[in-house]
């Protein structure tokens, strides 16, 4: 049996199944990075935007195709959240798997087939997808798995005492505090800080030199 298309709302598990599936799918990935030449640092992995287009019909039922294709559209309004602050729900495009997970940011429809009645019965659909990331898949695109190491800070843990085991210098403090945004370092660690993930930064991240050496 073929597996159909779904968009799935991440929060409610409501799952819109395509009608038919799209033809091809084009994922692209791009590495960011800052500086020139020779001074190039890596800053992180994106993936670009999804976009997909799907086709639906309701001739043989003569319904109007809007109540396939509404239940899309509706995904781009502001609906999940509390307050003031309201914003589209996370989804997930799954086919046979989770292919891209993000906010729908566009969806443009074309109605290509009506009744006598003006009723739209066939539409194409071009829906946009933009990426959202988890804080550990966030983590993993700046590469802070990979080209990076992670601590997590202990009570009796001083910034001199971490970069004194990570880098065998206790004077490279300066720069987990300033990759962390650590304010008040004489301080470190509070009680908030007491179980916090930082990061130890890579050796070769120009963003912090000088500092390293301070």
């Amino acid at each position: 049996m073929l597996k159909k298309a779904r968009i799935i709302v991440e929060e409610t598990q409501q799952e819109i199944e395509v009608m038919y599936n799209p033809t091809e799918l084009a994922l692209n990935t791009s590495v960011q990075v800052q500086g020139v030449g020779s001074n190039i640092q890596f800053q992180r992995v994106n993936q670009d935007d999804l976009t997909v287009s799907l086709f639906f019909d309701s001739y043989e039922q003569q319904e109007d195709v809007r109540q396939q294709t509404d239940k899309i559209l509706n995904l781009t309004k502001p609906t999940t959240g509390s307050g003031v602050r309201r914003e589209p729900p996370v989804v997930l495009f799954s086919w046979s798997d989770v292919w891209f997970t993000g906010l729908i940011t566009a969806v443009n429809q074309k109605f290509t087939l009506f009744l006598s009645s003006g009723v739209p019965v066939r539409a194409e659909l071009t829906v946009t997808f933009k990426q959202v990331l988890s804080q550990k898949q966030d983590l993993e695109a700046q590469g802070y798995f990979n080209c990076r190491r992670l601590w997590q800070v202990s009570e009796n843990d001083r910034l001199y005492i971490i970069a004194s085991k990570v880098f065998g210098d206790a004077k490279q403090w300066r720069a987990i505090a300033a990759a962390n945004n650590i304010y008040d370092p004489l301080n470190f660690p509070r009680k908030p800080d007491i179980g916090r993930t930082i990061v130890i930064i890579d050796s070769h991240d120009t963003r912090y030199k000088g500092i390293t050496n301070g």
